[in-house]
């Protein structure tokens, strides 16, 4: 649910609507898989490592892992 929801605001926030990979005759909004094509794009680009640095040494935070434990 977090990375759908991730993925609807990173869409609210486009400046341009998607274009349709499957369109529909009728209908001028986009997709979920359309938001989602764009992600992977730009997660493949080269500069991706910018916005997301690699994962480094994890920090252990015993409220986090408490709180993942009774979400799991």
């Amino acid at each position: 649910m977090m990375a759908t929801s991730i993925t609807w605001i990173y869409a609210c926030r486009l400046a341009n609507t998607p274009s349709r990979r499957h369109a529909v005759n009728g209908r001028d909004h986009f997709a979920f898989s359309d938001v989602r094509r764009i992600v992977t794009k730009a997660a493949f680009d080269d500069n991706f490592t910018l916005l997301c640095p690699p994962a480094g040494k994890s920090v252990d935070n015993s409220v986090v892992t408490a709180l993942l434990q009774l979400a799991a």
